[in-house]
């Protein structure tokens, strides 16, 4: 009985599985899988750029600066009492300048350099111009002595003795800049007096030789100006040299214009003598010195045409007392030949009367 029950049991339970089984979806075939997309590559940053360095300011200041006292070196002529100084300082500016808002760094290094040559050129050049100027005034002083400025124009004089006494005070004291303009306008003055002196002298020939009428208009005008110079020395130096030098050219042209015209005049004066010698055959009664006075008469004419006025006016004034000369021999031999020529007459008459 067991075993019968056993059996059914184990018969059950196929019959249960083969009906589970018969009921089952079959499984589905193994899909392949599909291949993995190749992996995206990492995305690479940059490396960050390195912080750039804040860029130096325009040294404006310092620019400005040394051109400042590169001005005042230039405006003193430092260049030609320190030329070697002078030439390291503009150098020093010149790089400034080459730098100047490419490399602000180095330009105001180079401003700065400059700057500092430039002072020193200062601080060591007013000194030796100051010595300079003083030199200058001291020569032009002496040629306004050599001129008897002091005989002259003796107020004027004074008055320019007084202005070149007080620089020296400030160059004692270490103001140089002071100095410099007191001893240039010292010289100014100095140099408007020894010009005085040239134009007094031009004035006193013309009007010894009475040339003012030949040409009373330059004559007119270089009158003003010798007398405005006068006035304007001692408030306006550089007015006053501008009218004495007027002057001076004034009575130059009135001068050269008086020699061409007394030179006509004198060789007018020499062909009058000329031809009163001839009138009485000076140049046969004495060739010799006809000749000679004709002679004198060629260079003089030479010398005119060359506008050699005031050599040409002596030729001939030389010639025409030559000329003079010539006659009064000629006449001496002319009335002496009359004399003989009147005796014989007489002895002749005589002669025939007592026959």
């Amino acid at each position: 009985m067991i075993k019968l029950r056993s059996i059914l049991v184990v018969m059950t339970t196929i019959a249960t599985l083969a009906l589970a089984l018969s009921c089952a979806t079959p499984p589905k075939p193994a899909e392949t899988p599909a291949p993995a997309p190749p992996p995206t590559p990492a995305k690479v940053e940059p490396a960050p750029a390195p912080q750039e360095k804040a860029a130096a300011p325009a040294p404006d200041d310092l620019r400005a600066k040394a051109a400042e006292l590169r001005k005042k070196a230039f405006d003193f002529g430092l260049k030609d009492v320190l030329p070697d100084d002078y030439a390291l300082a503009e150098k020093a500016f010149a790089d400034g300048n080459a730098g100047y808002g490419k490399d602000n760094a180095a330009a105001a290094a180079s401003f700065t350099d400059a700057i500092t040559r430039y002072q020193d050129l200062i601080a060591k050049g007013l000194p030796i111009l100051a010595a300079n100027e003083k030199k200058r005034a001291t020569d032009l002083r002496g040629t306004a002595v050599s001129k008897r400025a002091g005989d002259i124009f003796p107020e004027l004089f004074a008055f320019a003795e007084s202005e070149f006494a007080k620089p020296s005070d400030a160059q004692a004291s270490g103001d140089f800049e002071t100095a410099i303009a007191g001893f240039r306008a010292a010289a100014k003055d100095y140099e408007v007096l020894y010009k005085l002196c040239d134009a007094n002298s031009a004035r006193e020939a013309i009007t010894a030789r009475d040339f003012a009428k030949w040409d009373p208009s330059n004559w007119s005008l270089a009158e003003t100006k010798f007398k405005a110079a006068q006035n304007l020395l001692r408030t306006d130096s550089g007015g006053a040299e501008s009218s004495v030098d007027e002057a001076i050219l004034r009575y130059g042209i009135a001068s050269r214009t008086a020699l061409e015209y007394y030179a006509s005049d004198r060789k007018k004066s020499s062909e009058t003598e000329r031809d009163r010698a001839t009138g009485i055959k000076s140049e046969v009664a004495v060739k010799d010195e006809f000749a000679a006075a004709l002679a004198l008469y060629n260079q003089a004419e030479t010398a005119q045409a060359a506008k050699d006025y005031e050599s040409s006016s002596s030729l001939y004034d030389k010639a025409a007392t030559a000329f003079a000369a010539a006659y009064a021999h000629a006449k001496v031999k002319m009335d002496t030949a009359k004399g003989e020529l009147d005796s014989l007459d007489a002895a002749i008459a005589t002669a025939g009367a007592a026959r």
